[in-house]
Parts: structure tokens; C-alpha cells; sequence
């Protein structure tokens, strides 16, 4: 079906994007400053327009049919040329924009990265503000290409042309265990880990884990498991009290390690080390909020 530009109205691509990035009428009216009546007669409109029905209504709100997910990334792009080119001064003011932010980053992001980002936004003085999604969805990378999450963390670079990444650095994997553990010296042992029982975390049936090619590692190693956590944060507080020992990244464990009575170990198996990227849509390419926010968390991740 060809659609020719003289039949669209193309204030309902803003209306697109914003079901795109919401996945909701009701959020994405408001963040348009429209009415759910109207959205929805715009979405309508659309269908009639690429004669498809864009998004189907589900469980969790409404998820984008096939044609949506091919088109979101050419009107997002579209959406920023005509912005960028409307926009005077072309450069985004941090301390002006009430702009919000999404960021797939789960509880690893939360604890290590986002304190600091959020002073660099109170900093600015503006009105920004952060979005967070869980990083190990599987439907993470499907919703970063529509345009409804800005940035994701993941453990590799990504292999799909559509999407951009940059090394953040990398982390190192330590075992905790309270201070005066009764077999743990001041040199963990592999017997010793071995001996022990661990808090363990609960990961989904996924490979987007930050660490998730390092856990494959140690799912050969025989761990006694005595807990099975959804969160790192859940980690320190079971292994202060108890005489298990949990595996985590380093500075989860150094920032554990400040406010609990923990003694941190190296691996006692050759570990490596894990690189974390950041990763973003192409079409992002001319979004200059996008491009602040990005070389604000580079350079948060360097001076860490």
C-alpha cells in the first residue's frame, strides 16, 4: 500500500510515537496534553492511514503490531530532524527541560549508577527526571528500537544494525561473607566456597543479564544454595546475618561493604572480567537531549 504524504496529517505521528514509547492511551495522552478520547481517535486514524491495526490491546496495554514496531524507528527519526530543524537554538538546556528519561538498567543501574546521576541532574537545576525498567526483560531491546526506553545496559555490543552501543567499562566479580565467617580466612579457598552455602540470584530464562556469560560460567561450579534472590540488594543484608556467601559485582560489594560488617573476597576460579556497554536506537542520532544524556553517564562511569 502506498501512502501518500498529502493524506496524513502529520501531527498524528506525534500521537504515534508517544503510544510507541507509552505502550498506554491514558500516559500517552498526557504526556501529549490531550484527551484519551482524542488519542484514541487519532490511533484510529492511523489505522485507517497504514491500514494496519498499529497496536492491539493486551494484558499489559497496548502492544505494537509488527507494522508499528518497522515504522517506529523512521518517525522517531523523522520526529527529531523536524524538531532539530524548528528548534532555534539547537541545543538542549539540562537546566531548562522537563524532559523524562528512560533507562533499562534493573537494580545494578539503580544502586551503582543512578545516585550519581541524579546529583549531575540536580546539578543542572532544571527538571529532568529518570525513568527505570528492569534490564533482564526480553522485551528490553524490542522496546529500546520503538523509542520507549532512550538507553539499555547489556554485557555485549549489540549485533542489530538498527542499534548503537559504546563500552562503560568493566567489572569485576568478588564474593562477600561477613566479617569472622567461621571457615572463611582472610584468603577464600575453593574449598572453603565450595563448603559453603550461598545467596544466589533468581535470574529469568534470559542471556541479557549484565553478568549473564559470567553466571554461565559458574553454573558449573557445585554452589550449595541456601536463598534464591530476585534483587543484588537483597545480597548483603542475608550474608551479614548468616554464614552463606554471595558472588556479585565489586562495586555492589564495596558499596555493601560501607554500611554492613562484610569482608570482600577475589573469585577463588578464574573469573575474567564482564564489559558492560550502553546502547541506543540510530535514530536517536539527532537528539541532542539524547546526546547530553549520554555523555553524562560516560563521563559518570568514568570518574567512578
Amino acid at each position: 500500500m502506498t501512502v501518500s504524504l498529502r493524506n496524513v496529517d502529520l501531527n498524528l505521528l506525534t500521537v504515534f510515537d508517544a503510544v510507541m514509547r507509552d505502550g498506554n492511551l491514558s500516559v500517552a495522552a498526557r504526556a501529549l496534553g490531550m484527551t484519551q478520547p482524542a488519542v484514541s481517535n487519532a490511533v484510529a486514524r492511523l489505522r485507517d492511514t497504514f491500514d494496519d491495526a498499529l497496536f492491539v490491546r493486551g494484558r499489559y496495554g497496548m502492544s505494537p503490531t509488527p507494522r508499528a514496531t518497522e515504522l517506529s524507528g523512521p518517525i522517531r527519526e523523522a520526529l527529531d530532524i523536524l524538531q532539530e530543524t524548528f528548534d532555534s537554538s539547537l541545543v538542549f538546556d539540562p537546566t531548562r527541560s522537563s524532559r523524562a528519561f528512560h533507562l533499562a538498567m534493573g537494580d545494578y543501574g539503580e544502586l551503582v549508577l543512578l545516585p550519581a546521576l541524579l546529583r549531575r541532574l540536580r546539578e543542572c537545576g532544571g527538571d529532568l527526571s529518570i525513568h527505570t525498567h528492569p534490564d533482564e526483560d526480553p522485551d528490553t531491546l524490542e522496546r529500546l528500537r520503538r523509542g520507549a526506553v532512550d538507553f539499555a545496559f547489556d554485557h555485549r555490543a549489540p549485533d542489530d544494525e538498527r542499534l548503537e552501543g559504546c563500552p562503560l567499562g568493566e567489572e569485576e566479580v568478588v564474593v562477600i561473607a561477613r566479617e569472622g565467617h567461621p571457615t572463611v580466612g582472610r584468603r577464600l579457598t575453593k574449598k572453603a566456597y565450595l563448603e559453603a552455602k550461598h545467596v544466589v540470584l533468581a535470574r529469568p530464562d534470559t542471556n541479557r543479564t549484565l553478568l549473564e556469560s559470567l553466571w554461565r560460567q559458574h553454573d558449573t561450579i557445585p554452589r550449595k544454595i541456601a536463598a534464591r534472590v530476585r534483587q543484588y540488594a537483597a545480597m548483603p543484608g542475608l550474608v551479614a546475618q548468616s554464614d552463606c556467601l554471595a558472588t556479585l559485582p565489586k562495586r555492589l560489594a564495596q558499596q555493601a561493604a560501607r554500611s554492613s560488617p562484610l569482608a570482600i573476597h577475589r573469585l577463588p576460579f578464574a573469573s575474567g572480567r564482564v564489559t558492560t556497554y550502553l546502547v541506543w536506537h540510530r535514530s536517536r542520532a539527532r537528539d541532542k537531549g539524547h546526546a547530553w544524556l549520554k555523555e553524562t553517564i560516560l563521563d559518570l562511569r568514568v570518574r567512578a
